[in-house]
């Protein structure tokens, strides 16, 4: 069982509703592995779920697999894309644009801009973060899994489609109002979700994944139930074979209890 966090398993308020960590224990003890799959970094997951038996970590968009505290698959981005976006970001500044970049590091997340606000809406999805002087030459001694640039405007008809044509070794994605993400080439939830599944030996059809914006896409391409919340983006809508109710209605909590009786535990590895 797969669910995306921010406008699907959170609250409007970034918060996982009251009723799910009761349900949380039911899966558990019925053996069913839950995974929290998140544009956000492993350790702010991991600050809001923590090690429970039967819980694995997609964080970064899939660039990163988390179990027990160690890796199981990371996909760190292309060096010769870093520096390239990285320039391109404080040139597009310098020019007026509203724009900040955050390099997702395994061991923290590092920053250049230092303004309050835009560190106040950093720290809400990234738990380890390091404000540097210079982004790119804090993360050599990292991998990098990640580049995520915050748009102050629209991500998916400015910034997005700009960034797409520097033509970086890299796979850009939407994965917010507010964000594009940078990753390996290929790198996605979906990708991930399909080794985990054979990590776990678990088929499609014994999947369940809810999301609601288009770096959810593959990842609900990957399950045989997948769920797009009511308040997903309509592309999201369209892919999925549910509907759940809104994230603001705790869709993901009146889904899970509904198809409870009928799943089925596997054994984890």
């Amino acid at each position: 069982m797969v669910s995306d966090m921010d406008g699907t398993l959170l609250d409007d308020d970034g918060h996982v509703p009251d009723a799910f960590w009761p349900l949380l224990d039911d899966l558990l003890r019925a053996g069913i592995v839950f995974v929290p799959a998140s544009g956000r970094q492993y350790q702010t997951l991991h600050g809001m779920f923590g090690e429970r038996d039967g819980l694995i970590y997609i964080a970064e968009n899939g660039t990163s697999v988390m179990q027990g505290g160690s890796s199981l698959h990371r996909e760190p981005v292309e060096d010769a894309a870093i520096a390239p976006l990285v320039e391109w970001v404080r040139t597009t500044v310098a020019d007026g644009a509203d724009l900040g970049i955050v390099v997702c590091g395994a061991r923290t997340a590092y920053i250049e801009r230092t303004d309050a606000a835009f560190v106040d809406h950093v720290r809400r999805y990234y738990a380890a973060v390091e404000i540097v002087a210079d982004v790119h030459a804090a993360c050599l001694d990292d991998d990098v899994l990640k580049l995520a640039i915050y748009d102050a405007g629209r991500a998916e008809t400015r910034s997005g489609p700009a960034i797409r044509g520097l033509g970086l070794p890299a796979d850009v994605v939407v994965s917010g109002p507010n964000w594009v993400d940078v990753m390996h080439r290929g790198a996605n939830k979906g990708r991930a979700l399909v080794r985990l599944q054979r990590h776990l030996g678990v088929s499609r059809e014994q999947t369940m994944a809810f999301g609601d914006y288009l770096n959810d896409a593959e990842m609900l391409d990957a399950a045989g139930h997948s769920y797009a919340m009511a308040n997903a983006h309509a592309s999201i809508r369209a892919r999925a074979r549910h509907t759940a109710a809104s994230n603001a209605e705790a869709g993901v909590v009146s889904s899970i209890r509904e198809a409870l009786p009928n799943l089925k535990p596997v054994l984890v590895p």
